[in-house]
C-alpha cells in the first residue's frame, strides 16, 4: 500500500534491525507462525485483525511502531482451537486463560511464550503465572447492540480490574472467582443470547472486550492471503471495508506516530 521507499523510511526510523522492537516482532511472528500452524492442519477459520491485519495490508509486516498481534476468529473456531491447543504437550507455547491461571482477568486468552519475560504497562499482569510474549486471541459474536457491548466492558473493568489490585492474594483470588462467575457464566451469556436477535450480520469482540467496534460477516465471511513479513497469513476478504470500519482512512500514515509500547521490559 505504502512506496518500498517509505517503508524503509519507516523501518529505519522505528524499527531497525537488531534493535529490541524488531526482536521482540520477530519472535512473536514465530508465534504467529504456530497458530496458524494449528489451524491449517486444523482447518480452523482465523485472520489477522485491527492493526495486524493494517500492517499486512499498509506494510506488508508489522506497523514498524507496533509490538503486538492480534488475531480473530469465531466462537466456533475458537472451541476447536482451544481444546487442540490444550490437549498437547508443548514446551515453548501455552493458551493462557482463567482456566489455567486464577490471576488472569482478561475477557479474552493469550497465546504465550514460555522461553520469554514482558513486563506489561498494566498492573494487571502482576500476579499472574505466565509472563511471556504472547498473541491476543480475540473471538467474535454477533451483536445487536454496540450499548450492550460498552456496558460488559464496563462491567469487566469495575469488577475484574478493581480486583486485581487486592494485596491480600486469598481474599484477591476470591474475588476474581466472584468475578470470573458473575460475568463469564451468567451475564456474558445472557448479554450473548440477547445478541443474536437481528444481529444482521454483525459482529463484535465476545462480550467483556473493551473493544466495540463491529465487524461485518460480509467482510470475514472469506479470507485471503496476505504477505506479513517473510510469511503469507489470512487476512478478511472484504479487508478495505473490514478496516475502514475500524479506523477510517486507514492507507494513510498518522502525522502524529507515537510509540504505543505494551511493555516495559523485553527479555527474550
Amino acid at each position: 500500500m505504502i512506496s518500498s521507499e517509505q517503508q524503509a523510511e519507516l523501518r529505519a526510523k522505528y524499527n531497525p534491525d537488531g534493535s529490541n522492537l524488531r526482536r521482540m516482532q520477530l519472535h512473536i511472528l514465530e508465534m504467529l507462525k504456530y497458530i496458524d500452524k494449528v489451524c491449517r492442519e486444523n482447518n480452523i477459520k482465523y485472520w489477522l485483525s485491527a492493526g495486524s491485519c493494517l500492517g499486512a495490508v499498509r506494510h506488508g509486516g508489522f506497523i514498524p511502531w507496533d509490538d503486538d498481534v492480534d488475531i480473530e476468529m469465531e466462537r466456533k473456531d475458537y472451541i476447536k482451537f482451544y481444546k487442540i491447543l490444550n490437549s498437547e504437550q508443548n514446551d515453548r507455547y501455552i493458551l493462557h486463560s482463567y482456566f489455567n491461571d486464577k490471576e488472569y482477568i482478561y475477557p479474552f486468552d493469550k497465546l504465550r511464550d514460555k522461553n520469554s519475560y514482558v513486563k506489561e504497562s498494566y498492573f494487571i499482569d502482576d500476579w499472574i503465572k505466565f509472563h511471556g510474549c504472547f498473541i491476543d486471541i480475540f473471538t467474535i459474536e454477533p451483536s445487536n447492540s454496540k450499548y450492550m457491548h460498552i456496558l460488559s466492558s464496563k462491567i469487566w473493568w469495575h469488577t475484574l480490574t478493581v480486583f486485581a489490585k487486592i494485596k491480600n492474594e486469598s481474599l484477591r483470588r476470591k474475588f476474581i472467582f466472584g468475578g470470573h462467575l458473575l460475568n463469564r457464566r451468567i451475564l456474558y451469556p445472557l448479554f450473548a443470547m440477547l445478541s443474536k436477535f437481528n444481529s444482521n450480520g454483525v459482529f463484535r469482540h465476545s462480550y467483556g472486550s473493551p473493544f466495540p467496534k463491529p465487524r461485518f460477516v460480509k467482510d470475514f465471511k472469506e479470507t485471503t492471503l496476505a504477505k506479513f513479513e517473510d510469511g503469507e497469513f489470512p487476512i478478511p476478504k472484504g479487508y478495505d471495508h473490514y478496516l475502514k470500519s475500524i479506523y477510517g482512512d486507514y492507507t494513510k500514515i498518522p502525522s502524529n506516530i507515537e510509540s504505543n509500547s505494551h511493555f516495559e521490559k523485553i527479555i527474550l
